[in-house]
């Protein structure tokens, strides 16, 4: 309850965001997704890779 009240507390009364501010953590979202992606794409290719070579060695 201590944490729901606490997150209540931190969003603004008056929510004046502008289109700029949006579009930029719009693109941020995007970003880290991204990042989040590519490095479980690039994790399951090198963990393919030390598999394969300890198959055919």
């Amino acid at each position: 309850m201590f944490v729901i009240q606490l997150l209540r507390s931190l969003i603004p009364k008056n929510k004046r965001g502008g289109p700029i501010l949006e579009e930029i953590l719009l693109i941020g979202i995007a970003v880290i997704i991204f990042i989040i992606i590519m490095g479980v794409v690039l994790g399951l290719i090198d963990w393919t890779q030390v598999k394969i070579n300890d198959f055919f060695s």
